[in-house]
């Protein structure tokens, strides 16, 4: 069972219907911010990428992407979207930003690859490269303000087996919702 029946049927909606996906989007994406759990080091772990990648797998990579995109622009605009509560566009441009940027890219790459992709296993391996992306791009934007060391010891290794967790999670919820 793939999820491209049900992408199809997001995809073949009137506009009203899509802008409300995205809205509701990036309203999931604001809500998920808020359910963290504190790590050593001050880091919450976040349910974003979960939220990020059920939102990819059911509405497909085009509205996936608009819909963070939005919760960005409503992030620097000055609204508390952010994990933490975080706002402004020093939340988005800061330390966190190749963060955002890798959900941004994994959006559109994980929206694209659900619209081909067949059955629970091929959705987890899609979204556990998501994460990969994820973190691969926030590693390197760390890195832009400290070590590469120390950025992949505290903005790396202590979410990686969350990010395998919420991959199995989002794969589930998206393979159920096909079927």
């Amino acid at each position: 069972m793939t999820a491209a029946p049900l992408l199809r049927a997001v995809e073949a909606r009137p506009f009203a219907w899509r802008a409300a996906a995205i809205v509701g989007g990036a309203g999931l994406m604001a809500a998920s911010s808020y359910a963290e759990l504190p790590l050593p080091g001050g880091v919450p772990l976040t349910l974003q990428t979960l939220a990020l990648f059920v939102l990819a797998g059911v509405a497909g990579g085009r509205l996936a992407l608009l819909a963070v995109l939005l919760w960005l622009a409503v992030a620097a605009a000055g609204l508390p979207v952010l994990a933490g509560g975080a706002h402004g566009l020093s939340a988005v441009l800061g330390h966190t930003a190749g963060f955002l940027a890798g959900m941004t890219a994994a959006a559109w790459i994980c929206g694209r690859g659900a619209e081909r992709t067949h059955g629970a296993l091929p959705l987890l391996a899609l979204f556990l490269a998501g994460h990969l992306i994820v973190l691969a791009v926030g590693w390197a934007g760390l890195a832009s303000f400290m070590d590469p060391g120390p950025a992949f010891e505290f903005g790396v290794q202590p979410f990686i087996l969350g990010a395998a967790i919420k991959s199995v999670v989002a794969a589930v919820i998206v393979w159920a919702a096909a079927r």
